[in-house]
């Protein structure tokens, strides 16, 4: 609020010099802030992609053990991981993707399992990790994995 000296009526509102300072100072708030923000997000996707990972885990256990494509040696479920797809088939699939799928997500991270970004992980009727082959790619049985998204440091673990 401004006075004049030897004015009888006040103005009220704001100067422009004074709204000029709020919007720099609210600029460089928000610009300290912007690289905090992308990061949180990938981290959230990066979690995200892991969770899904994890379901995924689920549904093949799940699925081998229902054994429905009636698998008496081998292979009763499979779960793949290519980029942008993470799916689970019942049975050995003739292919590497998603089309014969029971279950299917869209990870918005990159996965790599046992170390290659298209991998797939296949359990028998009892549900412990066999070798399959699917379409020359062979089915890694250490079941380890890596999420990563951006410059993030990459989450890795085991599935279980």
């Amino acid at each position: 609020m401004v006075i004049r000296p030897g004015s009888h009526t006040a103005h009220r509102g704001v100067s422009l010099i004074e709204m000029m300072v709020t919007i720099a100072i609210m600029m460089l708030l928000a610009l300290a802030v912007a690289p905090f923000s992308a990061s949180w997000g990938a981290q959230a996707y990066m979690r995200q992609s892991q969770t899904l990972l994890m379901q995924g885990m689920s549904q093949l256990k799940a699925i081998a053990l229902r054994n429905p494509s009636a698998s008496s040696a081998g292979a009763s479920a499979v779960m793949i991981s290519i980029p942008g797809k993470l799916c689970v088939a019942s049975g050995v699939p003739a292919a590497l993707n998603c089309n014969s799928a029971a279950w299917t997500s869209d990870p918005p991270a990159s996965i790599q399992v046992n170390g290659a970004n298209s991998q797939c992980v296949a359990l028998d009727s009892a549900g412990m990790p066999v070798a399959a082959n699917v379409n020359g790619t062979v089915c890694g049985t250490t079941l380890s994995f890596r999420v990563s998204r951006g410059s993030e440091t990459p989450l890795d673990g085991t599935l279980n």
